[in-house]
């Protein structure tokens, strides 16, 4: 009896284990419309798989990005151009859920970086938690 108890335990922790790491490591993440960050007053709009517009307290700009969904947590990368100057700006993308995504953008670096910040708290934090606004 204590196996078979065992047994379900085991199977019910692999398929957990399994549905989480399915939707996590999805690449079929529709970021398209409206995101807002109400706290740091951030606004992200998606208009496409590769263009977008980024605003905060008012001011804004156009930008492009590119999602890699092979690497955990997911990289998006955006692109700004002003004329013929271009700035890549690294960032990280974590999907919580269909409604709510983070994103932490990065000053430019040589290399990439792989984990988020831990500041969750302060108005100097650079960890966008955005709600999808309702269309």
């Amino acid at each position: 009896m204590k196996r078979i108890i065992k047994n379900a335990q085991l199977f019910l922790f692999a398929i957990c284990l399994l549905s989480y790491s399915a939707f996590s490591q999805s690449s079929e993440i529709n970021l398209k419309g409206k995101w807002i960050d109400k706290y740091l007053q951030v606004e992200y709009n998606f208009s496409s798989n590769t263009k977008a517009s980024f605003s905060q307290m008012g001011y804004g700009m156009p930008v492009s990005f590119i999602i890699d969904f092979s690497k955990s947590p997911f990289w998006i990368d955006f692109t700004l151009q002003s004329g013929s100057n271009k700035m890549k700006m690294p960032g990280l993308l974590r999907v919580i859920d269909k409604n709510t995504i983070w994103i932490e953008q990065f000053p430019p670096y040589a290399k990439h970086p792989t984990e988020f910040s831990k500041d969750f708290k302060s108005k100097a934090r650079k960890i966008h938690v955005l709600v999808r606004t309702k269309p």
